[in-house]
């Protein structure tokens, strides 16, 4: 498996900090809408602890919403304790629609995706997550990162920002991390760190800075350089947050 070298990266950190604005609007994202209709399903058809919610391609059509916001939804209200989702099984509600949802989940739900603190969240679960991926990886998620990473390669190649491997290698790493509490709290967000991402990699110069800093972080991974691979993510993620705040 080629890697580069193990060393900071010059293009990681050679843009000054600027300071994040908070937008005086929250907008609600799609999937909390989701969330909402959700709740009114469960109210409407009265079911309660134990019972088994419809199968996932039957509920986005009785709810008309894509299955995408769907999973987005369900996946905040796992986080919330309101739902369990047993592979293979079904989607079992674990109490009442109407119960309090616990405040961090619930911030962590609603939050705006580019509210500061929502990325100040994102950049601490995700290089603790490359903390875990050094610890943890697997052969195949080595392969799964090195994929990712020729994945954002080829994009860039071909004209584009790499947003889809860019968004392959963050969820590799987070597989590796091998960490069910960590991976629900990251997909909550999933929504708001994939507009950050975007946003990021539309400046120019930054896709190719980004995956520079994928490969580096990849190298940490590799040799199971823990500290240093939550160091270089955290690094990696700072940045891109302060430049979608340009965007």
């Amino acid at each position: 498996m080629p890697t580069s070298n193990l060393r900071r990266s010059g293009s990681v950190t050679d843009i000054e900090p600027t300071l994040a604005t908070t937008p005086r609007y929250r907008r609600v994202p799609v999937y909390a809408s989701v969330q909402a209709k959700l709740r009114e399903f469960v109210r409407a058809e009265n079911l309660g602890p134990g019972d088994r919610l419809p199968p996932e391609r039957q509920l986005a059509r009785q709810l008309a919403v894509s299955r995408t916001s769907l999973r987005q939804a369900l996946t905040a209200l796992r986080v919330e304790g309101l739902v369990d989702i047993r592979h293979g099984h079904g989607i079992f509600l674990l109490r009442s629609a109407d119960d309090t949802i616990p405040p961090i989940a619930a911030d962590l739900a609603t939050a705006h995706p580019e509210l500061p603190a929502l990325g100040e969240v994102r950049n601490a679960l995700e290089a603790l997550a490359a903390w875990g991926a050094a610890l943890r990886r697997s052969d195949d998620d080595l392969a799964a990162m090195v994929a990712s990473v020729r994945e954002m390669e080829q994009e860039i190649a071909e004209g584009g920002t790499g947003l889809r491997g860019d968004r392959a290698f963050h969820r590799a790493v987070l597989s590796a991390a091998c960490n069910e509490i960590l991976t629900m709290l990251l997909d909550a967000i999933e929504e708001g760190s994939e507009r950050i991402a975007r946003a990021s990699l539309s400046r120019p110069g930054q896709p190719e800075r980004s995956v520079a800093a994928h490969r580096l972080i990849l190298d940490a991974i590799l040799v199971r350089e823990a500290h240093l691979a939550r160091r270089l993510m955290s690094d990696h993620l700072e940045l891109t947050g302060e430049i979608s705040t340009q965007a």
